[in-house]
């Protein structure tokens, strides 16, 4: 098992940086940490998981709906006031398809497609944890991801106010080994959620991601993947060694290079159900 500290970043290919920060910053309540040519990386405030977005450029290609992020608000009729405001700005920000609220896994959620065709989530589970029993289940991720409220006046006028990133999603193409690799391997919690359906999260946060089986799926860039810190340097040249020897016995569809400077070390592989995953330093998620 590799010994991880945190999911810390998670990250989203666009087609024009600009347009997809603003739409992240206005619409969602992200603030930029740091911006470098074809990158930036974003953070909400009440939540530790940093979103790194990557230029791709006008050809990137496009998403899948089941390949979407979301943020969550309090209540059910922000949901709804959201879908009236992103209908109303649509042209405004470059929006593509925005689905009508609508209930699911609990959730009351509207969907929507930013300009760089990703899916994003607003979404409330507001009805599903007035049972505190059921509020509990699979990790508490359907539980409040914050310990304060952020206040309307810090994201005024639009009648919702994003209170956390919670979640992304994946594909599987078969449960059972992507639950054993996520849990054995990376060592992750796992919920089972149907038939379908998977949580997986880190012990330490609520944070966590979808991952459900699916035939039609894409395999994409770099570009997308989770990031998983580990504590060093020297942990990330380990974990490296292992998955080259070990990597193709545990489902590892590909492993690229290890890279390394001076003070961080990071590399990527596929998983079973070929989602891209890093295994970064901390200096590598937080500084380079």
């Amino acid at each position: 098992m590799i010994r991880t500290v945190g999911l810390s970043a998670t990250h989203m290919e666009c087609r024009n940086l600009q347009e997809s920060m603003v739409v992240m910053t206005d619409l969602l309540a992200f603030e930029k940490i740091s911006e470098k040519p074809a990158e930036a990386t974003l953070k909400h405030p009440n939540t530790h998981w940093l979103l790194v977005l990557h230029d791709g450029g006008p050809d990137a290609p496009a998403k899948q709906m089941h390949n979407h992020w979301g943020v969550r608000v309090r209540s059910s009729e922000e949901v709804d006031r959201a879908y009236e405001y992103l209908t109303a700005h649509k042209a405004q920000y470059k929006l593509g398809t925005i689905g009508k609220p609508t209930w699911s896994h609990g959730s009351y959620s509207c969907y929507f497609v930013e300009p760089g065709t990703n899916g994003w989530e607003i979404e409330c589970y507001e009805a599903f944890n007035r049972k505190e029993t059921t509020a509990q289940q699979f990790g508490a991720v359907k539980m409040a991801h914050w310990s304060e409220v952020y206040p309307e006046d810090r994201f005024p006028g639009r009648g919702y106010v994003p209170q956390g990133f919670t979640h992304g999603t994946l594909v599987a193409t078969d449960l059972d080994s992507t639950r054993e690799f996520y849990a054995d391997v990376l060592g992750l919690e796992v919920h089972r959620f149907s038939d379908h359906v998977i949580y997986v999260k880190h012990p330490n946060t609520r944070t966590f991601v979808v991952c459900a089986l699916r035939k039609d799926f894409k395999v994409f860039s770099p570009n997308f993947r989770n990031t998983l810190t580990v504590a060093s340097k020297e942990a990330v040249q380990e974990a490296y060694l292992r998955f080259s020897e070990s990597g193709r016995d545990w489902g590892v569809r590909e492993l690229f290079p290890l890279e390394e400077n001076g003070i961080s070390a990071a590399f990527c592989f596929r998983d079973p159900g070929t989602n891209c995953w890093e295994i970064a330093s901390p200096n590598r998620v937080f500084y380079d």
